[in-house]
């Protein structure tokens, strides 16, 4: 039986994870590889849809860090739960956003990273994070279908976006250090989906050949 992996799809918001999924899913679909796909926040419990809510507000990005952190944080201890058991019988999990966005967008809200990771103890660490990373200017041009008034809390402030992405980018060196988690992979995210995702199965497929692939 083929060993299942935790992996996780990341970036600031318009930065292609819904696309990259999809191929994704699609690649393991061709291999025959079982998968389950999943996100954050999920509507598993409570405070996964109060994390949907508060991110669906209008509002000042800055705000509430702390209270979107404990949500999320919560709503993982859930997700785990959910997704842990497949994943240790041979299913493949992808993951749309895990902890690497705590980091990365309440680090930006002024919630440090060693307050972030306490929240976070415990969990499962993720076998491999595609990192998407692109220009913050990108992602508002992007995301500019909707007007700003109409835009979630995340998607309202270029300067926080900016932020976010910097915080992103130096995850590689802050997550081994306070959670044990070596998993990610920047991953060029300019240009056609395909050309993006060819990036991301080389990526995959290095990651696999230094990694047992049987339980």
């Amino acid at each position: 039986m083929y060993k299942g992996y935790f992996v996780v799809f990341e970036g600031i918001n318009g930065c292609g994870k819904t696309t990259q999924l999809k191929y994704f899913r699609d690649y393991l679909a061709g291999l025959r590889r079982p998968f389950l796909f999943t996100e954050e926040p999920n509507d598993f419990d409570e405070n996964g849809l109060r994390a949907r809510e508060m991110l669906a507000r209008d509002g000042d990005p800055y705000t509430n860090g702390l209270e979107a952190l404990k949500y999320f944080a919560l709503n993982r201890g859930t997700h785990n739960e959910i997704f842990v058991p497949p994943l240790e019988r041979g299913v493949t999990v992808l993951s749309g956003r895990y902890w690497d966005s705590n980091f990365a967008f309440q680090r930006a809200q002024g919630i440090f990273y060693s307050k972030i990771a306490k929240m976070n103890f415990g969990f499962r660490v993720p076998d491999i994070t595609f990192l998407i990373d692109i220009p913050a200017e990108e992602a508002m041009r992007r995301l500019g279908g909707r007007d700003g008034d109409e835009r979630r809390k995340f998607d309202s402030d270029l300067d926080f976006l900016r932020k976010v992405r910097a915080n992103y980018l130096e995850l590689s060196e802050i997550l081994p250090v306070l959670i044990r988690d070596n998993s990610i992979r920047v991953i060029d995210g300019m240009g056609e989906g395909e050309e993006v995702f060819g990036r991301i199965r080389k990526e995959f497929e290095i990651f696999e050949k230094q990694k047992p692939k049987w339980i």
